[in-house]
């Protein structure tokens, strides 16, 4: 037997503190995942709805804005001398008699749109413009530039919205200091003026350049620290943005992932980046407005909220871990006392002596522990009387062994005394009687010797052939033995003296040494982690009432050996019992029941068929699982 292994001591009040620790750090885990994730959940939602509020605002702030300037620019088709002077010739003198009136239409347009920077109107079919400079509150005259590109328009509802772009004088050479800051970015309105009812088609044109900073001044109430605003066209094109030297760019510049937001949505993710799109309803412009910011923004305040809650649940569990681990250890230590002394009796042996428990460990309560105190001390009083018991009972062990070693007789002296009749027989020259005897003292000594108890199936097959050799030369019968073995069946153990009852009940209730052509089949072999062995003559076949008789035999063995509540000594007692008997009725397969006892013992598991044959003869089967230990290796 292998040394044991001694586990690591471990108290059991560490156990219990261990696992409720566990537990609750398990709980800890859990709720805090669930709660932090409805509070993200709640934070995602609180987020959508205010940017839905914000962007909604910013959105209908800068429409109106832009209507409200479209509408005064309309305002010209009630400005009857104005209309006259942009439909016909326009000299010098003309412009001068008209030059209050377009002061006047200019301001009111500037009115409904007072941060523009510039208004510009032109006259194409007449190579004629005029460019109005609010904050100088000066007009300049001029022809069309060639780098002026007026946007196609057909009829006088059109609205052209050109994108983001550096402020220009439409070649009017207006000076640095006066158009300061020179490079201004501004959005510019187009829209056309129609001489109406007559004609839809425009016969002039109407250029308010918008600055970049009244967008980003509407969206401030929702731009933060954290975050960038954008608003971009159809065409994503940056028409202005929070981060200025984004404007006139691309958005998917920054955000080659972007892409427009499905109905019911306004977000786009990827990875940490967060974009909230809202489009501005306007029947001027298809703009929108674009949030940009990062998810651990979003939740931010969430973060710092479940930390509060984490710490403040972390002081609680500590504290209900502290008055929960006092407790424990209080009853603990009362075990570990009872622990100690059972140590110290153990290691003193004073099993004996008239001493309680409760003489040294003092515990007045009526509950498990002082239970189990009750049980130690029965256990201490029942010992006395089991060392008295053990040692009586091993004193009739010893006489009993020094009488069976008294009576034993030396099987090595009984097969060297038949040796030697062996040699006297091969001395007179009498090689038959010779054979018989030297196998037969072989025989003996094989069945003599206990020890091993189990042997490979080769081995019990040498010992058949040694037997067949003394039946065949006792009756002078030829008997044909055919062996079909398994190579990987040859080396499995069985208990010895197994299959050799088997060959004798076959050659004996079979009758073959008084038949012609007898023949007896050996075969073992390993199916189905199982060890099967078959015997088969073609002698006397064995009855079908007979075969369920002996069936029959074979349950109650089986019942009487592995079903009773007894130890193993016990049921090897019982097998023995089956090695050596014969039943009330003298039953001829006595043999067959003694094999199957032992390979019932030996393997806990066996299976038995006996049947007659296509030989006319009986069929005997065997099989164990191959897996199970003997009995005696086991034991060792």
């Amino acid at each position: 037997m292998g040394k044991t292994k001694h586990k690591k001591y471990i108290s059991i009040g560490q156990k219990i503190i261990f696992d409720v620790t566990l537990l609750m750090l398990l709980f800890v885990i859990v709720f805090s995942l669930y709660v932090y994730a409805s509070m993200r959940k709640n934070a995602m939602n609180r987020y959508e709805q205010q940017i839905r509020i914000n962007t909604e605002v910013s959105a209908k702030n800068i429409d109106h804005y832009i209507s409200s300037m479209i509408t005064a620019t309309r305002s010209v088709y009630i400005n009857h001398g104005l209309m006259d002077f942009l439909k016909n010739h326009h000299s010098r003198e003309e412009l001068e008699n008209q030059e209050a009136r377009i002061t006047e239409y200019f301001k009111s347009v500037y009115y409904a749109s007072a941060v523009a920077t510039q208004i510009y109107l032109v006259i194409p079919y007449e190579d004629f413009s005029i460019l109005y400079e609010p904050k100088q509150l000066k007009f300049s005259v001029a022809g069309i530039d060639e780098g002026t590109r007026i946007p196609p328009m057909q009829d006088y509802t059109e609205v052209h919205v050109e994108p983001t772009h550096v402020k220009t004088d439409y070649g009017h050479n207006i000076p640095i200091m006066e158009r300061y800051p020179a490079d201004e970015q501004v959005i510019t309105v187009w829209l056309p003026i129609s001489n109406l009812p007559a004609d839809p088609r425009p016969i002039a044109y109407m250029a308010i350049d918008l600055p970049i900073s009244f967008i980003t001044d509407n969206c401030s109430v929702m731009d933060t620290e954290e975050e960038t605003i954008y608003v971009v066209d159809e065409a994503n094109r940056i028409i202005a943005s929070s981060n200025v030297e984004a404007q006139m760019k691309n958005l998917l510049e920054y955000y080659p992932w972007y892409h427009r937001a499905g109905q019911g949505s306004i977000f786009s993710q990827h990875r940490d980046q967060l974009l909230a799109e809202t489009r501005i309803a306007s029947r001027y412009f298809e703009w929108s407005l674009v949030k940009a910011a990062s998810i651990q923004s979003v939740y931010a305040l969430t973060t710092a909220q479940m930390v509060s809650l984490l710490m403040l649940f972390g002081i609680l569990a500590t504290s209900f871990l502290v008055m929960t681990s006092a407790g424990i250890l209080k009853y603990v230590k009362s075990l570990r006392q009872i622990t100690v002394y059972m140590e110290k009796e153990r290691e003193s042996r004073s099993w004996d002596q008239e001493r309680k428990i409760s003489d040294y460990i003092q515990y007045e309560a009526n509950d498990e522990i002082g239970s189990m105190m009750d049980s130690f001390q029965r256990l201490m009083d029942s010992l006395k009387e089991h060392a008295i018991q053990k040692y009586e009972l091993k004193l009739a062990y010893t006489k009993s062994e020094l009488r069976t070693m008294q009576a034993q007789i030396n099987p090595h002296f009984i097969y060297n005394v038949i040796q030697c009749f062996a040699t006297n027989a091969l001395k007179d020259h009498n090689l038959k009687q010779y054979q018989m005897i030297s196998s037969f003292g072989q025989m003996l000594h094989y069945a003599m010797v206990l020890e091993p108890s189990m042997v490979s199936a080769d081995k019990e097959l040498e010992y058949i052939e040694r037997y067949i050799a003394l039946q065949q030369m006792r009756f002078e019968q030829q008997l044909t033995v055919s062996y079909e073995i398994e190579p990987i069946s040859a080396d499995f153990k069985i208990p010895k003296m197994s299959i050799q009852p088997l060959i004798e009940n076959a050659i004996i209730h079979g009758d073959l040494m008084r038949k012609n052509e007898s023949r007896i089949r050996v075969k073992t072999e390993i199916r189905e982690e199982r060890f099967h062995l078959l015997i088969e003559d073609n002698g006397i076949p064995v009855s079908g009432e007979t075969a369920r008789q002996i069936q029959d035999k074979m349950q109650q063995i089986r019942e009487k050996l592995l079903h009773q509540g007894s130890s193993e000594e016990k049921k090897q007692a019982e097998a023995l019992k089956y090695s050596v008997r014969e039943d009330e009725n003298h039953n001829h397969f006595i043999g067959i029941e003694n094999v199957f006892s032992r390979l019932l013992l030996s393997f806990g598991s066996c299976d038995f068929r006996i049947y007659a044959n296509e030989w006319k003869g009986t069929s005997v089967e065997f099989d164990v699982p191959i897996k199970a230990k003997p009995f005696r290796e086991a034991e060792e």
